[in-house]
C-alpha cells in the first residue's frame, strides 16, 4: 500500500507545477495588437481590401515606425483624421497609419470616424510618449 501512495504523489506534483507554470507565465501579444509608447492603440481584427488583419497590423506598425524614426517629426506633428467614404483616415503629418473601416467599427456603437478619432488620440499620446521631447495633437 505505501508503495502506491508515493506513485500518486508524483503525478500531482507534476500537475501543480504545470499549472503554477501555466498561470504564471505572462499574456502573449496578438500580432494584431497596435501600440506604441506603451499605449495600446488597438487590435485590427478585420481583413480588408485583400489584406488579412494580419498584413493590416503590419502595415500599421511599420508606418508607426517610419513616424518614429522620420526627422521631421522629432518635435511631433498633428495627426488627423479624415473621412474617406465609408472609410476613415489616421494620419500623422503627411504619413497614413491607419485605415479605419467599417468592419473595424462593426459590433461597436460608433462609425469608423468616430473609432479613427478615438485611435488618433491615442496613437497621439503613444507617440509623444516614444518621443517624449516631441508634441502629438490630434486634430
Amino acid at each position: 500500500m505505501p508503495a502506491c501512495r508515493g506513485h500518486a504523489v508524483v503525478p500531482i506534483a507534476l500537475l501543480v507545477g504545470v499549472l503554477a507554470l501555466g498561470l504564471a507565465g505572462p499574456a502573449l501579444a496578438d500580432a494584431r495588437d497596435i501600440s506604441v509608447g506603451g499605449i495600446y492603440i488597438c487590435s485590427i481584427t478585420h481583413d480588408s481590401a485583400g489584406y488579412t488583419s494580419y498584413d493590416r497590423a503590419a502595415q500599421v506598425n511599420q508606418r508607426i515606425t517610419e513616424v518614429l524614426s522620420t526627422p521631421r517629426f522629432r518635435r511631433g506633428a498633428v495627426v488627423a483624421v479624415r473621412q474617406a467614404g465609408q472609410a476613415a483616415t489616421v494620419m500623422v503629418g503627411d504619413v497614413l497609419v491607419f485605415t479605419v473601416t467599417p468592419g473595424d467599427a462593426a459590433g461597436t456603437s460608433v462609425t469608423p470616424l468616430e473609432l479613427a478619432r478615438q485611435w488618433a488620440r491615442l496613437l497621439a499620446q503613444g507617440l509623444s510618449k516614444a518621443l517624449p521631447d516631441a508634441s502629438f495633437h490630434t486634430f
